[in-house]
C-alpha cells in the first residue's frame, strides 16, 4: 500500500518534458543552456558548466517555471538551488511551476552520482553564483534550504564547505522542519527521516547554537509543532526534538503570541510533537494558560482547533480542496486531544460560558470515552509486561528444580556427582505443585522493580491526574501483591460461579474495608481485583465530566455491569498486612 501510495505521489508531479524553462529578455543562450543543462542533468562533467560561464552565461541567473503552454509569468529559482537532487522519495515538492491554476510540483531527474552533483554545484559556486544571497519572499531560494528539506546531505556537506550561511533567513530556519503544508497527504519514508536526521545532526556538529535560535514566532520546538501536522513518525520526532532539547532549545519558551510549544501543537493539530511534549513536561505545564489568558490552556486550543476544521470543512463557500484540507486535519486534530487527556489535561478547566466554548467542550468528550476505553487494555498490559520475567524464570526452575534439587540436598563437603543423564528421582514429597510454588518464591527474590515500572510506565500511558495516579497505584499493588502468591496459578486465578457465569478470578489482592456489594456479584467477599479497581476509577473520570456510565466499555464480567466495582471511596481501600489487619493503600 505504501509503495502505491508513493508512485501516486511521484505520479502527481510534472515531468520536465511539461515545463517551459523561462529567461528574461536578453538573456544570453550560453546562461539558456546551462539552465537547460542543470535542469535536465544533461552535464557529465563540471568542466561544460565551466565553459558555458566562460563563455557567457550567468550562473547567478534566475529561471523561471512554468506548465507549457500558460500564460503564467513562471515561479523563480536560482540555478544552485535547481542543482540539487530531491531525496525526499516523492515525499516533498521542493520547486514548482506556475499554471493557469495553482502552482504544479515539477519532479526532476538526479544526477548520475553524488560526485558529480558535488562537482557541479562547485562549479557554479566557482563560476560566481550566489550561495547566501536569497531571493525575496521566497524561503526556497538559499540552497543550504533547499539541501536540508531535500535530504540532501551530500549537498549539504559541500555547500558548508563552501560557507554557507546557517543563521535564520527571513521565515525560515536551517534546523527547521520540512513543512508539512509543502506534502499534505503524502507518506514521509523512514529513509527520508534518517536522512533528515544526519543532516540536523551534522549540522548541529557544525553549530551547536543552531538548536537556540529564538525569534518572534518562538523556537525549533515551536516550528517543529507548525510543522509536523501528523505527518512524521513518532520515532523521528522524539529523535529530532531530543537532539535540540540535549543542545539547549527549551520545552517552555514562549512565542510572540504567548504560546508554548504546547500550545502551539495543539492549535495545529501536531499529535507527535503533543505526545513527546507530554512526556517531559511538568504535570503544571500541562494546564498552564498564557499570562495573557490563564485559562487558554492547550486542550482549550486544540478543542478550538478541531472546532474551527469541523466548520471549515462544512463551509459551502469555502473552495473544495480547501474543504478536503481541513478534513484531512481532523484526525491528527482529534488524537491531539487524545494525547494531552493522557498526558493529564483537565476538561474541567474549560470554560462553558459562550456556545462556542460549550461545543469545543463537547467535541472533546468522544475523545475523552476513547481514552478511558483504552485504559483497561493498557493496564493489563502493564501487568503482563511487568511479570513476564517473573514468570518465565518461575517456569524455567520449575521444569528444572526436580533435577537439581538432588544435588542441592548433598552434604556439603562431599564429592561432586556429575549430573545424570537422566532426571533423579524427587526427595518425598516434592512433586508438580511443590515445584511450581519454590521456583515462583526464588523468582521473585530475583524481581527487579526498576524494569517492572518501565514495563508499567511504557503500558500506562496516562499521566499528572488522579486517574492516574489510581490506575498506577492498582497495577503496581497487585504487581507485588503477585510475588507473594504461591505461584502463578493463584495470580491468573482460578474459574468460579459468579452471577450465574462461571468467570475466571484473578488475584483479589486488594481489602475492601466495607463490602456494601450484592452478594450475588462477589467471588470473595471484602475482596477485589486489579480489574475492577481500574473500571472503579474510569467510571470516577467519566462522572465527573458527564460521560455516561454505558460508554465506558467494561472489558470483563459484562453480565455483572458495575456492581462488582463497588468499593465505597478510595479510602476504603487496602490491603491485609502480615497481622492480618487491614491497612490503606493511600490510593486518593
Amino acid at each position: 500500500m505504501a509503495s502505491s501510495a508513493q508512485s501516486q505521489q511521484l505520479d502527481d508531479c510534472l515531468r520536465l518534458e511539461d515545463i517551459e524553462i523561462g529567461h528574461v529578455n536578453g538573456t544570453s543562450g550560453a546562461t539558456r543552456r546551462l539552465a537547460e543543462g542543470i535542469a535536465h542533468r544533461t552535464f557529465t562533467h563540471p568542466q561544460q558548466v565551466t565553459q558555458l560561464i566562460q563563455d557567457g552565461a550567468d550562473p547567478d541567473s534566475i529561471p523561471r517555471l512554468r506548465v507549457c503552454g500558460s500564460d503564467a509569468r513562471g515561479r523563480p529559482y536560482r540555478l544552485l538551488s535547481l542543482a540539487v537532487d530531491n531525496l525526499s522519495d516523492g515525499t516533498l515538492s521542493t520547486h514548482k511551476a506556475d499554471s493557469s491554476g495553482p502552482p504544479r510540483p515539477v519532479r526532476f531527474p538526479h544526477w548520475s552520482s553524488r560526485e558529480l552533483e558535488a562537482d557541479i554545484i562547485n562549479a557554479l559556486i566557482d563560476g560566481g553564483a550566489a550561495i547566501n544571497t536569497p531571493l525575496i519572499f521566497d524561503e526556497w531560494s538559499l540552497p543550504i534550504k533547499v539541501a536540508v528539506w531535500c535530504g540532501n546531505e551530500s549537498a549539504v556537506r559541500v555547500l558548508l564547505a563552501r560557507g554557507a550561511a546557517v543563521r535564520r533567513h527571513g521565515m525560515l530556519a536551517v534546523m527547521e522542519l520540512p513543512w508539512s503544508l509543502y506534502f499534505t497527504g503524502r507518506i514521509v519514508s523512514p529513509a527520508y527521516e534518517e536522512r533528515l536526521l544526519s543532516i540536523y545532526r551534522r549540522l548541529i556538529r557544525y553549530d551547536a547554537t543552531l538548536a537556540t535560535e529564538q525569534y518572534l514566532n518562538g523556537n525549533l520546538i515551536h516550528g517543529a509543532a507548525r510543522s509536523e501536522g501528523g505527518s512524521y513518525s513518532q520515532a523521528f520526532i522524539d529523535s529530532y526534538l531530543e537532539l535540540l532539547v540535549n543542545n539547549g532549545a527549551s520545552l517552555t519558551a514562549v512565542s510572540g503570541n504567548y504560546f508554548t510549544p504546547l500550545h502551539e501543537a495543539a492549535s495545529q493539530g501536531s499529535p507527535c510533537v503533543t505526545d513527546y511534549l507530554g512526556r517531559h513536561l511538568p504535570a503544571a505545564d500541562i494546564n498552564r494558560g498564557p499570562t495573557v489568558n490563564p485559562n487558554e490552556t492547550p486542550l482549550v486550543v486544540a478543542a478550538c482547533n478541531l472546532y474551527g476544521l469541523i466548520q471549515a470543512s462544512q463551509d459551502v463557500t469555502e473552495p473544495q480542496d480547501a474543504r478536503d484540507r481541513a478534513i484531512r486535519r481532523m484526525p491528527p486534530g482529534e488524537a491531539t486531544i487524545r494525547i494531552l487527556l493522557r498526558s493529564g489535561a483537565d476538561i474541567g478547566r474549560m470554560s462553558t460560558a459562550t456556545e462556542q466554548d460549550r461545543r469545543c467542550r463537547q467535541l472533546v468528550l468522544p475523545q475523552c470515552t476513547t481514552v478511558l476505553n483504552d485504559i483497561h487494555t493498557g493496564a493489563m498490559a502493564a501487568v503482563n509486561a511487568a511479570l513476564a520475567p517473573q514468570r518465565s524464570l518461575a517456569a524455567f526452575l520449575m521444569r528444572s528444580l526436580p533435577t537439581l534439587i538432588p544435588h542441592l540436598l548433598q552434604p556439603p563437603g562431599t564429592p561432586l556427582v556429575s549430573p545424570s543423564p537422566t532426571a533423579l528421582p524427587a526427595p518425598n514429597g516434592y512433586g508438580p505443585h511443590e515445584a511450581e510454588a519454590i521456583g515462583w518464591r526464588i523468582a521473585a527474590m530475583c524481581f527487579d522493580q526498576d524494569a517492572a515500572n518501565e514495563a508499567i510506565a511504557a503500558n500506562i500511558v496516562i499521566r499528572h491526574s488522579d486517574m492516574a495516579r489510581r490506575v498506577c497505584a492498582a497495577v503496581d499493588h497487585f504487581i507485588k501483591s503477585a510475588l507473594y502468591a504461591s505461584s502463578n496459578r493463584e495470580v491468573v486465578g482460578g474459574t468460579a460461579n459468579v452471577g450465574g457465569v462461571t468467570v475466571r478470578v484473578p488475584l483479589q489482592c486488594f481489602a475492601i474495608r466495607a463490602d456494601s456489594r450484592p452478594h450475588q456479584v462477589v467471588h470473595t467477599r471484602g475482596r477485589v481485583g486489579v480489574r475492577e479497581v481500574v473500571q472503579r476509577a474510569r467510571l470516577a473520570e467519566a462522572a465527573r465530566h458527564g460521560i455516561e456510565e454505558g460508554a465506558i466499555n467494561k472489558s470483563f464480567n459484562d453480565h455483572l455491569g458495575n456492581d462488582d466495582c463497588q468499593f465505597g471511596g478510595w479510602q476504603q481501600l487496602g490491603r491485609i498486612d502480615e497481622r492480618g489487619q487491614w491497612v490503606t493503600l493511600g490510593i486518593k
